[in-house]
């Protein structure tokens, strides 16, 4: 197992101040005319029109329908309903769960950082990595899950927010029973049914070098950082985004599954924001995990579908970059 506990003061408060550089960047307090207009987070702006990425994005790819054409098309029937766990803590599971189904033995960071220089926290974070990796008991490796998206979610959050990681480690409670016991039976089942599944539908269509959460020119902690954004993950150039989100009800009582506009400047918005092609990304996918179903296309056609043309993503990318350098509101 990797251990990562922080133990050079300097050294964590790089890393800490890098980590949280990469997901909270404070928000732009209005709109301006030839500024760079920011949220401070890329899955925010991609909701907003009247960021500069968002406006970007939809008025660079207007076409979203036909795309959301061929994935109904394609889209499964709903495997595996919410059973009432968290809806939040059930998506950050199963990231954590992919992520170490694929590299077992190194603790994903987000879940480290809450408290870097505490030697027992992560010792337990380290612990319950390790049994989501290696434990062949489903029960338990799930249980592990939850415990570990619980420290994610208090770090993302804050501790007014999220105040139950934070208290049993200032109260010397917090173990790795302690975290054990957090989640309930519908948690439980709802992340063993979505692990067995995405093994089944999911990982053996993957293939590497893979890039977990990674992180891209204009999103990089450092001189260049412009905004927050960090995606799920690439596999072999293909940027893959997680989604447990249950599609609403029709008239019928069903729940078809839908691809929203945002979810596709999301994925579109990540590679845009990789200017120097670090991560060769080649082809854009959704894994939507209640229905069991990858959907792919190459970037290719998903940028001349939405733009109505042949399509120029490196000049893309450039464009984009210019815009960010520009002053932020």
């Amino acid at each position: 197992m990797s251990q990562h506990t922080i133990s050079n003061p300097e050294t964590c408060f790089i890393l800490l101040s890098r980590y949280r550089q990469s997901i909270r960047v404070e928000p732009s307090p209005g709109y301006g005319l030839n500024m760079y207009n920011t949220t401070g987070r890329l899955s925010k702006d991609v909701k907003y029109p009247k960021t500069s990425l968002g406006q970007y994005l939809r008025s660079t790819f207007p076409h979203v329908k036909p795309l959301q054409a061929e994935y109904k098309a394609r889209a499964g029937d709903l495997a595996i309903d919410s059973m009432g766990a968290n809806a939040s803590n059930v998506g950050t599971a199963l990231d954590l769960i992919i992520r170490l189904i694929i590299e077992p033995d190194e603790t994903p960071m987000s879940a480290l950082i809450l408290f870097p220089l505490n030697t027992n926290y992560h010792e337990v974070v380290n612990e319950l990595a390790t049994i989501v990796g290696r434990s062949a008991d489903s029960d338990l490796a799930a249980r592990a899950a939850w415990g570990l998206a619980l420290c994610v979610s208090a770090y993302r959050a804050g501790a007014a927010w999220a105040p139950l990681v934070p208290d049993l480690v200032h109260g010397g409670e917090f173990t790795v029973d302690m975290m054990l016991e957090q989640a309930d039976d519908a948690a439980v089942a709802e992340l063993v049914a979505l692990k067995e599944l995405t093994e089944e539908r999911l990982m053996a269509k993957l293939s590497g070098p893979f890039s977990l959460g990674p992180t891209f020119d204009l999103s990089k902690p450092g001189p260049n950082q412009r905004i927050a954004a960090e995606g799920d993950l690439v596999a072999g150039g293909l940027l893959l985004d997680i989604k447990t989100i249950l599609a609403p009800k029709n008239k019928a009582g069903l729940r078809p599954d839908v691809l929203k506009p945002d979810n596709v400047y999301q994925l579109l918005g990540y590679a845009l924001l990789d200017y120097t092609n670090q991560y060769n990304i080649d082809r854009l996918g959704i894994y939507s995990a209640r229905y069991g179903t990858l959907t792919e296309w190459p970037l290719e056609h998903v940028t001349s579908l939405l733009s109505g043309r042949e399509f120029d993503f490196p000049a893309a990318r450039q464009d984009v970059w210019d815009m960010m350098q520009q002053d932020r509101v």
